[in-house]
Order: structure tokens, then sequence, then C-alpha cells
């Protein structure tokens, strides 16, 4: 039920009647207009899920103290964690709210509160290491922002458990822009009937929070880079650049960088456009990026008989690798682009049918260019230049999008 917050003198109401409705539809009754679909979805699915919820269970799962230092560790929010706590003290109304930040697996990394709220906290297992999504809650505010990925709020009876029935909770997807991937949930939770009006807006404000100190420790970190590395890259005899672990360009010489090539492993050779077949070589915490031969023009070979693969012939040894389907419908949209190639929407709707799912596009954009390297560029997305196409497949048709039509011969991009 989409709750509507009017004064805290209501919520007693609100509280009432949702336990009402709640009992109908635990009958058998449908569901009232207005009430959330997603809740009476995420019911179900506890009900008759592989690990059959009942209401009055709650007990979530915990990891141990070693891997959630380890989770903590590896985390893009490690740096953002004390920022979003200062937030949380200065800015709640009161001290009847718990703050909780969780990866995506819906682990409690970190948490903050009042001395007079963390002990309510620790009964309802609401501490670091313990687990809050569907699969081990049932049905919360961050188990359904995990799975939908955006944000939820529940009240009361929303919650499938009944030790939740006296809490309100909100949850936020925090993201890291330059994937679009999801990398966490900020949340909150308190007493239900102290419900703050704008808990959902505040929770909103912490997620950004976390999103622009993700991007600030980025930054910093590709500033380390490029001064630790410039006499390196300054010492090539041609071009060259500093990347990052996750293939994000530091700084280049001799060239315009790219904003992103793919990430780097050791004895790696990639495509980069302008550069043509690169090595990479490791470089502190960082990569050194230089050519491994004469630049020309590049031939990208997509076979679609049986497992979709792509080899690449250039100056250097050709390489293949296997795609996924979606991968392979995604070059083919862009080869049929050219060099205008597409924005996130238009992807969205030519492989969705509508303009809704671009944090999806970007998402499988990104993993694209971890497997083809630079093959494809962004802003908008296309081919790089110099690089041919050609597609091999008996049956294209089985790989056309939902919408829009494609050529079925020989795909090109002709810059």
């Amino acid at each position: 039920m989409t709750v509507p917050i009017q004064s805290t003198t209501d919520l007693a109401v609100l509280d009432r009647d949702l336990r009402l409705n709640r009992d109908a539809i635990m009958s058998g009754a449908a569901p009232p207009p207005g009430f959330s679909g997603d809740v009476v979805e995420s019911w179900g699915r506890v009900r008759t899920g592989e690990h059959r919820f009942t209401s009055d269970v709650h007990a979530p799962g915990q990891i141990t103290r070693d891997e959630l230092e380890a989770r903590r560790a590896a985390h893009p929010l490690r740096d953002a964690v004390e920022p979003l706590k200062r937030l949380f003290a200065q800015s709640a109304d009161d001290a009847s709210m718990v703050l909780g930040i969780f990866d995506v697996d819906g682990v409690m990394l970190w948490r903050g509160g009042s001395s007079a709220i963390l002990p309510e906290a620790d009964r309802l297992d609401l501490v670091e290491g313990s687990r809050w999504d569907e699969d081990s809650t049932a049905t919360t505010a961050v188990a359904l922002a995990i799975r939908h990925q955006r944000p939820s709020r529940l009240f009361g009876a929303e919650h499938y458990c009944s030790s939740l029935h006296g809490v309100f909770c909100t949850a936020v997807p925090v993201h890291d822009h330059r994937t679009g991937e999801m990398v966490a949930v900020a949340g909150l939770a308190g007493p239900a009937l102290q419900m703050q009006p704008a808990a959902t807006a505040f929770t909103s404000a912490l997620a950004a929070l976390g999103e622009h100190e993700v991007t600030l420790a980025h930054q910093r970190e590709l500033a380390d880079l490029r001064f630790s590395g410039r006499s390196q890259l300054a010492g090539l005899q041609g071009p060259g650049l500093l990347i990052d672990d996750d293939g994000w360009v530091a700084e280049g010489r001799g060239c315009t960088p790219p904003v992103r090539v793919a990430a780097p492993t050791d004895d790696m050779r990639q495509f980069v456009p302008g550069l043509g077949i690169c090595v990479v070589e490791r470089l502190g915490k960082g990569w050194l990026v230089r050519p491994a031969g004469p630049t020309g023009p590049v031939l990208a070979e997509l076979d679609l008989d049986g497992e979709p693969t792509i080899t690449v012939t250039g100056d250097d040894e050709p390489w293949r690798t296997v795609l996924t389907r979606r991968h392979a419908q995604i070059l083919l949209l862009l080869a049929d682009a050219g060099e205008q190639g597409l924005t996130s929407q238009r992807l969205s709707q030519l492989l969705f049918g509508d303009d809704t799912h671009t944090v999806s596009v970007r998402a499988e954009l990104s993993r694209l260019r971890r497997v083809v390297g630079a093959l494809v560029s962004s802003r908008p997305y296309r081919l790089a230049p110099r690089v041919e196409l050609r597609v091999t497949a008996d049956q294209l048709d089985v790989y056309r999008a939902p919408t829009g039509r494609r050529r079925a011969a020989r795909h090109r991009n002709p810059v």
C-alpha cells in the first residue's frame, strides 16, 4: 500500500486500516485500490517460495565478522560512510531512526543511530552483518529496492513478518554513475507511529550523497594515478594512456584519450581508437597502455551460427571472444546506426520496446565494453572509427530486437 503521509495523527488510522486490509488479502480477498502490487507480489513469493516464510518468524541470516570486514574493504561506499553518518546525525529530526547501508546482496555493512533507538534495532536483528534480502527477511523496503532497483517505503503491516509491523522502513538504491549499476542501498527505519513525513526524501538525499562520494573517490584515484605515472607516460617514444583497473583513463599522451577502454589484464591486447592494437603494463595501482604496432583498420567478424563469438583482426594477431546473445544484439543495432550511433533511450526502445530501461542499457553497454574493449565508443554509443563489423548468420532473425528492422547481410561502420 502506498501510504499517504499527512500528519502524525493520521498514522494510527493508517496503521489500523492497513492491518485490516492485510488480514483480508491474506484470507484471499482482492487488494483494495491503491494497495502496492510490489508488496502483494512479494507476499506471494515468500509464502510459496523455497523458504516458505510464516509471518511470525523473523530470523535474518548473519555473515561472519571476517566476511563483513572483507565486504566493507572492497565496497565502493567505504570512503562515504562517515559523510553519510554525519549527514544523518545532523539532519534527523529526532533520535528515533536507524540508518543502514546495505550491499547489493542485502547485507547491512554499516549502521548509524542514537543510543535510544539502537537497542530496538538490535532486537529486530537490524545489525551490521545481517541479511535483509527477500530470501532472508521476506518483504522489506530493502528487499524491494534490490529486486526492483527503485526507491521503496514500507509501513507497519506491509512487512510480511509480524515482528516488523511496528516499524516503517525506506530504501533507495545507490548507483555508480560510471556504470549505471546499483552498488548499494541506503535505508532508514524507525517506529511506524513516529514516521517522519520526509523520510523517503531524506533517504534519497543520503543515497545521492553516497553516489557523489563514489564519484569523488574515483576522481581522487585517477588524480593519484596521474601523479604517480606521469614520468613513465612521458618516457614513451609514442602515444600512450594511463588507466585504472576498470579501464578509466587518467591521462593520455600523443592522442585524444577516450574516457574509458576495456578493463586490463596481464598480457592483454586490445584495440584503442587512435592507438590501434595496444599492450598494457602494470604500473603501481594502474596500467600503462601503449601501441603494439602501427595503426590501421580493424575488422570485427561476428559469428552468430551457434554460440555468439567475435573475432577481431587488426595490426596484430587476431583475438576471439564469446558474447552473450544480448551483446550480439547490441552490436547489430550499433552497426546499423552507423556513425551517428544510438543514445541509451533509443537503445532502450529497440531492445525493450520503450525508453524506460536506460539504466539497464547503460549497464549492458558497460559489460559489453569490458568484453570487446574500445570497439564500442560512447556519447552516443556506436562502433569506434575504423572498425568494420561483418556478420555470419544463417538465422539472423533470432537476434533481432523486439522492435526495429535491421539489414540481414553485412554491417559496417563506414568511418
